[in-house]
């Protein structure tokens, strides 16, 4: 892989492109602005990359360029010359946005990797497998509880039946260096209340395991993914699990506040009627309601392959690169 399309510059596309440049592949990155920021690589990411390279080469800093993903004829534009696109895109955290605009610009994608002959790999959520109740596999069944689960069961589905090269990473709640606050559960509500000496106010239980993924690996996983994928045969899916740890939300709090030298306070653990309640007023609240079984039981993550391939970094250091 020489180049590569990152569609869209959240906190796991933008370090997707710094690790591409890291190993001395081209990448651009599709926006609808066409402008972002440039996500800092920390050690951890530089590590996951390197061990990645096949050589010392370096490449230019990754090239924004303005491009709407989900018209056919703007993306098979951006993605002109390049040996694979990782489909970072994605929607509002509302399920009827979802369903509007996430199955459609699935379908784009796909079908301008392949005519264009070359793999695309997504970044997948739990959701899906949300109701599982064992923990989550590559060889696992489906296992929605709702409506985003169950649109995410047809989008890996459509990419299992679609004619082009794919595949699909699953990854835990995401922490590390780029993570956002509106996107990242437990930077929203864990680490970035403690550094500001409050309390960790969480919406489940802060007492059992809980999938997490430092973004680093799940984006040197995505990446590594796209390797594998170079002589797959036409109509190739893969499912893989990303590296991941399973602590509890309560560890997380622990760790955070004594690595900021705070005594640890408990972190309050929100009764499940209190975001159904809030759910009535906001949207993100109703939506995380939803999801009651991976924020209220334990949601093991079960990493496969690529966490021997391309490594696992500590919880504990993505949480650093948080703070």
């Amino acid at each position: 892989m020489k180049s590569a399309l990152v569609i869209g510059n959240g906190q796991i596309g933008s370090e997707i492109s710094a690790q591409l440049a890291a190993l001395g592949v081209s990448a651009r990155i599709a926006t609808r602005t066409g402008a972002g920021k440039q996500a800092p690589v920390g050690v951890s990411a530089a590590d996951s990359a390197s061990s990645l390279a096949h050589s010392s080469a370096s490449a230019p800093a990754p090239v924004h360029i303005k491009s709407d993903a989900s018209d056919r004829d703007q993306l098979a534009r951006a993605a002109e010359g390049v040996d694979a696109i990782f489909a970072c895109a994605h929607a509002p955290y509302d399920s009827r946005k979802w369903e509007q605009i996430l199955p459609g610009l699935d379908s784009v994608v796909l079908d301008t990797a392949d005519e264009l002959g070359i793999p695309v790999v997504f970044p997948e959520s739990v959701y899906a497998f949300a109701g599982l109740g064992a923990p989550i596999t590559e060889t696992s069944p489906f296992a929605p509880v709702e409506d985003k689960g169950r649109i995410r069961k047809r989008l890996l589905e459509a990419r299992a039946a679609h004619s082009a090269v794919s595949a699909t990473v699953v990854a835990g709640d995401l922490l590390g260096r780029s993570a956002e606050p509106w996107s990242s559960v437990v930077r929203m509500c864990i680490t970035e209340p403690i550094s500001k000496g409050r309390r960790a106010v969480v919406p489940a239980r802060t007492d059992v395991a809980h999938g997490i993924t430092v973004i680093a690996d799940h984006a040197a996983a995505m990446i590594r993914s796209a390797q594998l994928l170079e002589d797959a045969p036409a109509g190739t899916h893969r499912l893989f699990i990303a590296p991941a740890s399973n602590p509890t939300l309560g560890e997380i709090a622990e760790f955070t506040s004594n690595s900021l030298g705070q005594k640890p306070k408990r972190p309050v653990s929100v009764p499940r009627w209190v975001t159904r309640a809030a759910g009535v007023a906001e949207r993100s609240f109703f939506e995380l309601n939803r999801l009651a079984p991976i924020w209220y039981s334990p949601c093991v993550i079960s990493p496969g392959k690529l966490a021997a391939e391309v490594g696992t970094t500590d919880w504990r250091e993505g949480v650093r690169q948080m703070l």
